[in-house]
């Protein structure tokens, strides 16, 4: 698959905004149990499972990048096909955190307490700080396949793939909040996947996927002129991203 003449692609599996990513997501259950030892309510316990479940994207996106570290020829290409399968199925559970802040809007809960007091705004970071939480779970394990994808094919075809996937990705938020899919239904339940995905194709649909596709883009975009504007400063030089 590597090009002859190429360097030796030694991608790194594990870096600085994992930790960060570790440590928010912790916060995030600390602040969970804070408010329901406080409210005695565990109404919003539901967002540490769609955390959870934001986090297997990126698990699968680093066993793609020990793959391509461990294992070479026709056994990393048949590694990195069936990874990149299971990463494009799991993957919208990263940017759906973003969604529920429908909770957060449409809950009457707060009717019953004063809108300028602190429980208002307490919500409002928990619920910011999971979605936040989510799109960078979701920008960091579309690099690495962005990473491996550019290596392998070219930097034209790894935006390509980030371009594609913004937008599938968006159509599978819209699966998950609207059609009420899960990711394991392809195993578990096929045909109610495939009449989901059928059912999901109407003008709504593509208006959804459109907001959440650009959403993802503009996230990824931003954040990855970010890293390579700090490489290029901290190197001298100019980034070497894909």
């Amino acid at each position: 698959m590597r090009k002859k003449g190429k360097p030796q692609f030694a991608p790194r599996i594990v870096e600085p905004l994992f930790y960060v990513l570790a440590a928010t997501s912790v916060l995030c259950a600390a602040l969970i149990a804070i408010r329901a030892q406080r409210m005695e309510d565990v109404q919003y316990r539901f967002l540490l499972w769609n955390l959870f479940l934001a986090w297997l994207p990126l698990i699968v996106s680093m066993a793609a990048m020990t793959l391509v570290r461990a294992a070479k020829g026709a056994l990393m290409g048949a590694g990195l096909a069936l990874l990149g399968v299971a990463w494009l199925l799991l993957y919208p559970n990263a940017p759906y955190l973003t969604t529920d802040f429908i909770h957060l809007i449409f809950d009457s809960f707060y009717i019953r307490y004063d809108r300028d007091g602190l429980l208002l705004w307490y919500d409002l970071v928990l619920f910011f700080l999971f979605s936040w939480c989510g799109l960078l779970l979701g920008y960091l394990s579309m690099r690495h396949f962005h990473e491996i994808v550019a290596h392998y094919f070219g930097r034209l075809m790894g935006w390509a793939f980030i371009l594609t996937v913004s937008f599938l990705g968006g159509f599978g938020v819209y699966l998950g909040r609207v059609v009420r899919l899960n990711s394991w239904d392809v195993l578990f339940s096929p045909f109610r996947l495939i009449e989901g995905v059928l059912e999901g194709i109407n003008k709504q649909a593509v208006g959804f996927t459109l907001l959440f596709g650009m959403l993802i883009l503009i996230v990824y975009i931003s954040l990855f002129l970010i890293r390579n504007r700090s490489a290029s400063s901290s190197s001298g030089g100019i980034g070497e991203g894909p």
